[in-house]
């Protein structure tokens, strides 16, 4: 049996995001500048700097569905998934806060806008949906969809 094409998203952090933690990290530097001297304040912020690209491949999450659903670390086979709801922009925001459901799994990101909810189809997993936060919400939603009607044939 051929293998299926894999879907990819990867969610990267905002700019305004990393932005703000430069500036933090600059502010640090200013306090040693203030504090010791110009060289340890320019060792602090070369330090900081380059511990830049690692924050930003650890603040990313990547979707990807293959024979599972996967969401960084996490995963879970597609035999146990249900429905697939895109959610729009009021929709998301409403399933992070106040309609949140305690058993649900939330793979979220603050700049993540819109999302998709899973629900689980699995009696022994007291799981009740994924919600995924994610930029192509409609095309996450319509690969689960395509997924499990696959599935169901």
């Amino acid at each position: 049996m051929a293998t299926q094409e894999t879907y990819k998203e990867v969610v990267n952090p905002a700019l305004s995001w990393m932005s703000f933690i430069y500036f933090m990290f600059f502010s640090i530097a200013v306090a040693i500048w203030g504090a010791f001297d110009t060289p340890h304040a320019a060792v602090t912020l070369a330090v900081l700097t380059g511990f830049m690209p690692y924050l930003w491949l650890k603040m990313r999450m990547v979707i990807s569905i293959d024979d599972e659903l996967r969401v960084d670390r996490a995963h879970i086979e597609l035999s146990f998934l249900g429905d697939a709801v895109a959610l729009n922009e009021a929709e998301y925001k409403l399933h992070r806060t106040v309609n949140s459901d305690a058993r649900a799994f939330h793979a979220t990101r603050p700049w993540a806008k819109t999302g998709v909810k899973v629900f689980v189809n699995d009696e022994r997993d007291k799981t009740s949906y994924w919600l995924i936060g994610c930029k192509n919400y409609e095309a996450l939603t319509a690969e689960l969809i395509k997924r499990s009607r696959g599935r169901q044939r």
